[in-house]
């Protein structure tokens, strides 16, 4: 029966029509039924659910996306589950109706944050969410839902989290303490808690949706989200790079080491992105650059490929960052003194470890790439080589390190150093590099 009742909201909200019953009534239709197995400890860091169907799989298996080569978790999209809900007829199990539940209350905030209703509409679909965090306590059962084995579930968990609490960023200028207890307990605990890519998604999900939304104040809501875990990202920062990556963990395909690093490489892009909103960035916007040395060793480490790729491309977003934050400011570029800092410690120890054998100890995928997997298709020329995409990427870190200190902070004396004993060594090509 609640199956039919929540169908037919969810058509009801898909077209626009007016919810006409009282807000409990809808707040209890929403209201996810999660059930607390006896072993589970209070973080609810695994949570299995009653009564659900055969496709539910370990995290090991399924959380891992590194043979995609994206930043996001495979797993349906949003839009794939909606399509999915609208004409259905069949009896559902406890799983079917939770992600219904859990796609209704993403699509509804989505509404309410897109001002695509009218008024009135918009007013009770807010005290619905008000009645599901204050009565139902929604916000502690999707962090619940987060540490599931099934990986559908916990992607829509994490989806909704993010979007309720962005909501109340957003309309109330307050930030979810239960949300908030959770990620700095989980940051905090790394290493010895090792299941923290639900919570780095959470995050870096919240971020992106405060960057996409065109109608609120920025600078304010990413202060209030990131100041209270700004100590905790950086001391998290240190405790996640910080390790001898050659151990099997690290270099397997699927494991949960290397899913929680690709998770952290998507919070650190999207810190980075965010930085340019706030006019004095925070230290977890900045570590990146201040203590890339991490970042470089590990790139140098044995270490799964595509995790070298990503954090490779992502130093060239920092190198690159300098022109997208002058088009936003109109400003000199000396006159911030922050991304000055930044900039000059990323290039010193760019140069540092090029003068030394840090270029030749980095291997280039023998592939080439394509879009969309590994494989060329049918008729394409197959020829083998080196990862031209990677190529570009160091060579442009290195070139701009270099420019940013003949520019800004090189004495002569140290322009004929670099000139006489580091150029020769950016030589690029191919065979530069180890394969």
């Amino acid at each position: 029966m609640k199956i039919s009742l929540l169908q037919q909201m969810y058509k009801d909200v898909l077209v626009g029509i007016p919810l006409a019953k009282e807000s409990h009534y809808y707040t209890s239709l929403l209201n996810l039924c999660v059930e607390q197995s006896p072993e589970r400890d209070e973080s609810c860091n695994r949570m299995h659910l009653p009564s659900t169907n055969g496709g539910i799989r370990s995290h090991q298996d399924t959380r891992s996306h590194q043979d995609s080569g994206t930043s996001d978790a495979v797993v349906p999209t949003t839009g794939d589950i909606s399509n999915s809900f609208a004409n259905v007829n069949s009896s559902f199990c406890p799983r079917e109706v939770m992600l219904l539940q859990l796609t209704l209350i993403k699509v509804m905030v989505a509404k309410v944050e897109s001002q695509e209703i009218e008024f009135n509409m918009r007013q009770k679909y807010c005290e619905i969410f008000v009645r599901l965090l204050k009565e139902a306590k929604i916000d502690s059962k999707l962090i619940c839902l987060l540490g599931s084995y099934d990986q559908l579930l916990s992607h829509m968990a994490s989806k909704s989290l993010a979007s309720l609490v962005y909501f109340q960023l957003k309309e109330e200028n307050a930030l979810n303490v239960t949300w908030l207890t959770f990620s700095l307990k989980t940051l905090s605990g790394f290493p010895v808690n090792t299941q923290v890519a639900e919570c780095l998604w959470t995050l870096t999900t919240i971020i992106k949706d405060i960057l996409k939304d065109k109608f609120s104040p920025k600078a304010g809501i990413l202060k209030k989200l990131l100041a209270p875990l700004d100590a905790v990202l950086e001391g998290f920062y240190n405790s996640i790079l910080f390790h001898h990556f050659d151990s099997h963990h690290y270099t397997s395909t699927y494991s949960e080491a290397v899913n929680n690093l690709i998770s952290f490489i998507d919070l650190l892009e999207a810190l980075l992105a965010s930085r340019i909103e706030l006019e004095l960035p925070l230290r977890c916007q900045r570590v990146l650059f201040l203590q890339v040395s991490y970042v470089l060793n590990l790139i140098s480490s044995p270490i799964h490929y595509l995790i070298k790729k990503k954090f490779i491309m992502l130093l060239k977003k920092c190198v690159l960052y300098k022109s997208r934050e002058d088009a936003k400011s109109g400003s000199l570029f000396l006159q911030n003194p922050s991304l000055y800092e930044d900039m000059l410690a990323l290039s010193n120890a760019v140069l540092q470890v090029v003068n030394l054998t840090w270029l030749n100890q980095i291997p280039l995928s023998e592939k080439a790439s394509y879009f969309g997997g590994s494989e060329a298709s049918p008729g394409d020329d197959a020829r083998g080589g080196s990862d031209q995409t990677v190529l570009r990427a160091l060579s442009l870190v290195v070139l701009k390190a270099l420019e940013f200190k003949f520019q800004n902070s090189a004495t002569e004396a140290e322009i004929k150093a670099l000139q006489c004993g580091g150029l020769e060594k950016v030589a690029f090509g191919p065979e530069n590099f180890s394969c």
